[in-house]
């Protein structure tokens, strides 16, 4: 497992995502995923793989919980991409 930690401190909504999407999945470790008393481990290659047992649209979320770890990972977006990106995310969910 190539596995990055994300600690709760500094990627808070990344987390809150991925624990909706497979939080509560009790294989979500076999595929990439395990809860920390302290944030998550997380294979983003196995999550995110078309292997895994999930629906597309969950594998899209994931897809965008890893866009939102980068995001977080480098404190934001650039402010010309905010608008773009916020209105994108909120027309398909």
């Amino acid at each position: 497992m190539n596995a990055q930690h994300l600690h709760r401190d500094d990627y808070p909504n990344t987390l809150q995502l991925l624990a909706a999407v497979v939080g509560n999945r009790e294989d979500a470790q076999e595929f990439g995923y395990r809860a920390t008393d302290v944030g998550a481990e997380v294979d983003w290659d196995l999550l995110t793989s078309f292997d895994a047992p999930l629906s597309s649209t969950g594998t899209g979320a994931l897809l965008i919980a890893h866009g939102c770890a980068i995001v977080e990972g480098h404190g934001g977006l650039p402010p010309r991409l905010r608008g773009v990106v916020g209105a994108v995310v909120d027309a398909v969910s």
